[in-house]
């Protein structure tokens, strides 16, 4: 479970609420929403993955930072994410090029442990969004997209409930490795991606480099 969610709280958002018009607001939630539908038709790094088919496995086809394209906001503690990344990197790097089953992302479980939003595999929604939508109260270019990501993403979580409490379900297949719920990687990757893949037009740096990365982003997480 993932915690209670209303699926009509989408629609009750008001596009005063950015000073945008309806349009905009239109445009964007139809952006959202393909981003939305590519990841659960396939587009992503199917359910079941052979290593050679798996576009992900290579890494990035550039050695450009995602920050230097578009610096995405950050919804998540910065000193959090990486004492996480320290511990989990390795180990989240070998889980990437595997095949089968998607693996819990660590990072993320132990991000969500450190910020109280997840507990036996469920995620406290309303918090969660609270924590995001005040990571970027600062930032009105990217405060609706954030709110729309969030419940697209928790959308995509519904709909590969099975996959992901199969992932819970996994036992470790090398030395060392430690098995974490996939709820949290799902919700914050999907975020991840969709925030890039709608980057707005006035902070992503468009050139060779950063479109490669873009069009990455879209089939592939970051972490």
């Amino acid at each position: 479970m993932i915690g209670s969610w209303d699926k009509n709280e989408s629609n009750r958002s008001r596009a005063t609420d950015l000073g945008c018009s309806c349009s905009e607001t239109m445009e964007r939630q139809r952006a959202v929403r393909f981003v939305l539908c590519l990841l659960t038709s396939g587009a992503l790094v199917p359910v079941v993955v052979w290593a050679a088919d798996n576009p992900c496995a290579a890494g990035p086809p550039v050695d450009t930072n995602p920050a230097e394209c578009c610096p995405t906001p950050m919804l998540v503690d910065g000193t959090i994410m990486m004492d996480c990344y320290q511990k989990y990197g390795e180990q989240t790097k070998k889980q990437l090029k595997m095949d089968g089953i998607p693996r819990g992302c660590c990072i993320a479980e132990c991000a969500m442990n450190a910020t109280a939003m997840y507990a036996d595999g469920m995620l406290r929604r309303e918090d969660l969004s609270k924590m995001f939508m005040d990571a970027v109260r600062d930032k009105p270019e990217w405060m609706a997209l954030v709110r729309d990501a969030t419940n697209a993403c928790f959308e995509l979580a519904e709909h590969r409930m099975e996959e992901i409490e199969a992932g819970a379900k996994l036992e470790p297949s090398f030395e060392g490795e430690q098995i974490c719920h996939p709820i949290s990687g799902t919700i914050l990757r999907c975020m991840g991606m969709m925030l890039f893949a709608q980057c707005p037009a006035s902070v992503f740096t468009v050139n060779d480099n950063c479109n490669k990365l873009r069009e990455y982003g879209s089939i592939c997480p970051m972490i």
